[in-house]
């Protein structure tokens, strides 16, 4: 799936194949960074519409989400309030305009991350 989410517009509805669901109920959208692999934002969704096949909730992202640099592939779940997981896969966010890039520097907390090695003998063939 792929959201483009507009710092004019935050908030969105969001088709999920998820059946039957209780319109009363308050459910969560989560993306993870592929990235860093930490979850990013909790969001609280509320259901528009849900039939037999599929399900439309609502979501409003934070002020200021579309000015942040989120742009990329990251990993969403949808769980029920019970902490119930419904559904999990990939989404792909665009966001406008999109904030500044390279801000935050990648480490991947390995002890070795800057190991640089010596060449002292190389041969020519």
């Amino acid at each position: 799936m792929t959201l483009y989410i507009d710092e004019e517009e935050l908030t969105m509805n969001i088709g999920f194949n998820q059946p039957n669901l209780i319109v009363n109920d308050l459910y969560f959208f989560t993306i993870t960074s592929q990235y860093s692999h930490k979850p990013e934002v909790l969001f609280p969704m509320r259901v528009v519409s849900s039939n037999s096949r599929w399900s439309l909730l609502q979501v409003t992202f934070p002020t200021g989400f579309g000015d942040e640099h989120k742009n990329g592939v990251y990993y969403y779940e949808l769980r029920e309030a019970g902490a119930t997981t419904l559904e999990k896969g990939l989404v792909k966010i665009i966001t406008n305009p999109g904030g500044a890039i390279n801000t935050l520097a990648y480490n991947s907390g390995a002890v070795t991350e800057e190991r640089i090695s010596d060449v002292y003998f190389r041969p020519n063939y």
